[in-house]
């Protein structure tokens, strides 16, 4: 996705990262790549399109309208930038799964879940911003420390023991 502000990107990926969380238990890594123009290129990895459980699928449908719906949370001016990608992908998906009847509900699921969880994104989205890359397990922490699950020193203390640390 390009956007001319790193924040909105950064909002966009946190949001498909904690939208799979929140609706499958599993977060998909993110990573935004800001340049000297203050555009931006982002991406989630999602790893759990490829199943065939029609919970995992559902979720990662509901994940890749986060993104679009955090933008517009963030900015109602952005309307659908950058989230072309992502509409393509949440219509082959709902063709496959012979689920396009329910784009609508989908769709408004998805937004709720942003609503519902737009703390978490704006923590993931900081975070983002700050490191450019956050794998599913650092989504993860981040979005339980807001909401009280975790504290601040089980990321520290995880980035350090994946850096080899103690």
């Amino acid at each position: 996705m390009d956007e001319a502000d790193p924040l909105g990107t950064a909002h966009h990926e946190a949001a498909h990262a904690v939208v799979a969380y929140r609706a499958s238990g599993a977060a998909n890594s993110c990573s935004i790549v800001p340049n000297s123009d203050r555009e931006s290129l982002g991406h989630a990895i999602d790893e759990q399109s490829d199943s065939t459980n029609p919970n995992h699928i559902e979720a990662f449908v509901l994940s890749l309208y986060a993104g679009g719906h955090a933008q517009r949370e963030l900015d109602s001016r952005t309307a659908f930038d950058g989230c072309g990608g992502d509409e393509a992908d949440a219509a082959v998906w709902l063709e496959r799964t012979g689920w396009k009847s329910r784009e609508a509900e989908l769709r408004e699921r998805s937004l709720a879940l942003v609503r519902q969880h737009w703390e978490e994104i704006c923590a993931v989205a900081r975070e983002l911003v700050q490191h450019h890359h956050l794998d599913s397990t650092e989504v993860e922490i981040i979005a339980d420390t807001v909401t009280g699950v975790h504290e601040r020193s089980d990321l520290e203390q995880y980035r350090r023991l994946r850096k080899g640390g103690a």
